[in-house]
């Protein structure tokens, strides 16, 4: 009978902890036996829990950053260039400094957690298995690497920020659309652009001309 009552204890407990909470800015999803079952909406929820079944959250509601060409440190405030991804070659063959910032939504949780095998990316925090880690970053690095091939480093450094960052979220979003990453880009924003550190002077001569020239025509 200790035995019989132990097991109930157990098992009443077992099940119990198959209560979770889904908050007002998330979704989740339910997998038994490793298959996908529902997506679930904010609320008081029992699933099965482990190891028979798995719930994971993931909020869809706020905007989430990534940042391409440099990394911010929340400690001191400052932050840190990635030269691999900020150096990119402009179509009259010069190298220019690019960093931006992609802010990013879940549309579609189950596409966000089982669609895509990412490999995660420890430089930036992310876990393996979510499209928001090599996915996007790998995407977001090709789509802005395509439109400053199409332009002139004067182009670039100078009046066509805004067209770059429209033709890069145009791009990037066909791409995670057709991996079905269920990720929806919100805004591609150009942080910084410089001209290579060796000839950073002179192209910086020619910007500041360039504004005194306008502002003399407009006098």
């Amino acid at each position: 009978i200790g035995i019989i009552l132990i097991a109930i204890v157990a098992g009443g407990l077992w099940l119990a902890s198959g209560i979770y909470q889904v908050a007002p800015n998330e979704q989740a999803t339910t997998q038994l036996f490793g298959k996908f079952q529902t997506v679930t909406e904010p609320g008081l929820r029992w699933f099965w829990p482990s190891p028979v079944g798995k719930v994971q959250k993931e909020s869809t509601s706020e905007n989430k950053t990534m940042e391409l060409g440099f990394r911010s440190e929340t400690t001191s405030g400052t932050s840190v260039s990635r030269l691999g991804e900020a150096l990119m070659i402009t179509g009259d063959l010069n190298i220019v400094d690019i960093r931006l910032a992609v802010q990013y939504k879940i549309t579609d949780i189950k596409s966000f957690l089982f669609s895509v095998d990412d490999p995660g990316d420890p430089d930036r925090g992310n876990r393996e298995g979510k499209p928001d880690g090599r996915t996007l970053r790998d995407a977001t690095e090709s789509a802005i690497r395509q439109v400053i091939g199409q332009r002139s480093i004067d182009d670039v450094l100078t009046g066509e920020k805004e067209q770059v960052q429209i033709a890069t979220q145009l791009i990037l979003q066909t791409v995670l659309d057709s991996y079905g990453t269920g990720i929806s880009i919100q805004a591609v924003q150009i942080q910084e652009v410089f001209a290579p550190e060796e000839v950073r002077p002179a192209f910086d001569d020619v910007v500041a001309a360039r504004q005194e020239r306008e502002t003399r025509v407009n006098q």
